[in-house]
C-alpha cells in the first residue's frame, strides 16, 4: 500500500512534516484486536472506556486533572477543526489566526469560505492587546491558535498568556480553538496546560490528535473543552447519525496506554526528535552561519529560519530542490503573505545523517 506522501530518493524534503516511517510501532499493535462491541454504532462522545484511560494519560501528562466527560473522540486533528468550523461559524465569517500559523489550516479556513485576519506574535504568543482589539472590531467566530511548539515558528505561550487568552475568551464569549497536537511532544520541560484546562466556563476547545506521538494512519484525536459549544459538537447530526467516532483504533491504542507501551514510545521519541533537532540546527548554523535568526526547539517537529538579509527564500526554492533538498517558504504560513524571508524545515521525517546532508546542500544554495 502506498502511504500519502513517500520519500524521494533523490530529494530530502525538509517541508514535509509528518514521522519517519522507521518511527512507526507497527510491532506494538500486530498483537491486538477488537471486540464485537467496538464493530458497533457507540456512544456520541466515543468509547467511554478508552475516554476514561485518555483522560487518565493526560491528567498524568499535563499535571492537571482532565474529566472524561470533557473529552470528544475525533478521527484526527484535522477531522476536529473541520468539525469546529461547521459548528462555530458560517461562510462569510472572520476568525482570526497568529501570523505565522499551520498553512493546512489556512487553507481550510479559505475553502469554508472564511475572512482570516491574522494576528501578531511575540516571543510568548499571540500578542494580547492586538488579540482584545480584533475580537472587539471584528467579532469573529472564532480565534485559532496553536500554543504549544507552534507550527510553524516554534513558540510557545507563556503560562501568563495562556491565562490571558483564556480570561479574554470568558469575558468576550470568543471562541478559542487552540491546536495542541505537538503539546505532548516535548524535549525537556513541559509546556504549560492546554488552554481547556484553565477555566470550565470559558469557551475554549483544545485540540490533541495521536498522529504526531503515536502513528498518523490511526486518524484518533479528541477535543477538550465544556459548556455550550462543547455540547454543540457531542450532538450534532455527525454523531447522532454514525455514534461516536474512531471505535476500533481506539480500542486498539487503550491497551497500549494501559500496560504503559504507549509512554514508552513517546518516551522514546521524545529523545529521537530532539537528537534530530539539534542536528539539523548545528548543521544549519555551521553551513549558513549569521546569515540566519533560528532558535533551538524545546519540542514539536520544525526548526523556522528567517534570513537577518531579507531575502525572498521562495525564489530559491526550484534551485534547492535541484540541488536535493526542499522546504516551506514562510508566506505560505501567512494568510497576509509574510514572513518571505523566513522558511519552515521539518526534522521528523529523515534520520540524523539525511539532516545533516540537507543542512550542507541548504548552505550551498543560500552562500
Amino acid at each position: 500500500m502506498a502511504t500519502q506522501v513517500t520519500r524521494p530518493d533523490y530529494l530530502i524534503d525538509l517541508a514535509v512534516g509528518q514521522p519517519e516511517p522507521d518511527l512507526l510501532p507497527v510491532d506494538l499493535f500486530r498483537s491486538l484486536s477488537v471486540e464485537q462491541q467496538n464493530l458497533a454504532y457507540g456512544e456520541q462522545a466515543g468509547d467511554e472506556t478508552f475516554r476514561q484511560v485518555l483522560s487518565a494519560w493526560l491528567s498524568e501528562d499535563y499535571e492537571q486533572p482532565v474529566n472524561a466527560e470533557q473529552l470528544l473522540l475525533t478521527n484526527g486533528s484535522s477531522n476536529a477543526l473541520d468539525m469546529i468550523c461547521s459548528q462555530l461559524s458560517k461562510p462569510g465569517a472572520t476568525i482570526l489566526v497568529e501570523d505565522p500559523s499551520y498553512f493546512i489550516a489556512l487553507k481550510l479556513f479559505k475553502e469554508r469560505g472564511f475572512n482570516v485576519v491574522a494576528l501578531p506574535m511575540d516571543e510568548d504568543g499571540v500578542e494580547l492587546q492586538a488579540l482584545e482589539q480584533a475580537i472587539q472590531k471584528y467579532k469573529p467566530a472564532f480565534f485559532y491558535t496553536i500554543p504549544s511548539f507552534h507550527n510553524p515558528s516554534g513558540i510557545t505561550q507563556s503560562y501568563s498568556r495562556r491565562q490571558g487568552i483564556v480570561k479574554l475568551a470568558a469575558q468576550t464569549r470568543c471562541p478559542v480553538v487552540a491546536d495542541d497536537v505537538y503539546q505532548s511532544l516535548y524535549f525537556g520541560q513541559k509546556p504549560p496546560a492546554p488552554l481547556a484546562c484553565y477555566d470550565d466556563n470559558a469557551p475554549v476547545l483544545s485540540v490533541g490528535s495521536f498522529s504526531k506521538i503515536l502513528a498518523p494512519g490511526l486518524r484518533l484525536g479528541w477535543i477538550q473543552g465544556s459548556g455550550d459549544i462543547f455540547h454543540r459538537l457531542k450532538n450534532s447530526a455527525l454523531l447522532q447519525s454514525g455514534g461516536g467516532l474512531a471505535p476500533v483504533t481506539s480500542a486498539l491504542v487503550e491497551p497500549l496506554i494501559v500496560n504503559g507501551e504507549f509512554q514508552k514510545n513517546l518516551e522514546y521519541l521524545r529523545q529521537i526528535y530532539a537528537a534530530r533537532s539539534e542536528v539539523l540546527l548545528d548543521g544549519l548554523v555551521s553551513t549558513i552561519g549569521d546569515q540566519i535568526s533560528i532558535k533551538k526547539p524545546n519540542g514539536g517537529y520544525f526548526l523556522w529560519a528567517s534570513f537577518v538579509d531579507g531575502r525572498d527564500v521562495a525564489a530559491k526554492l526550484d534551485e534547492a530542490r535541484q540541488a536535493g533538498v526542499s522546504y516551506l517558504p514562510g508566506k505560505i504560513c501567512s494568510a497576509n503573505g509574510q514572513f518571505p524571508s523566513s522558511m519552515r524545515l521539518c526534522f521528523a521525517w529523515y534520520p540524523q545523517q539525511q539532516l545533516m546532508t540537507a543542512s550542507e546542500r541548504l548552505g550551498l544554495v543560500f552562500s
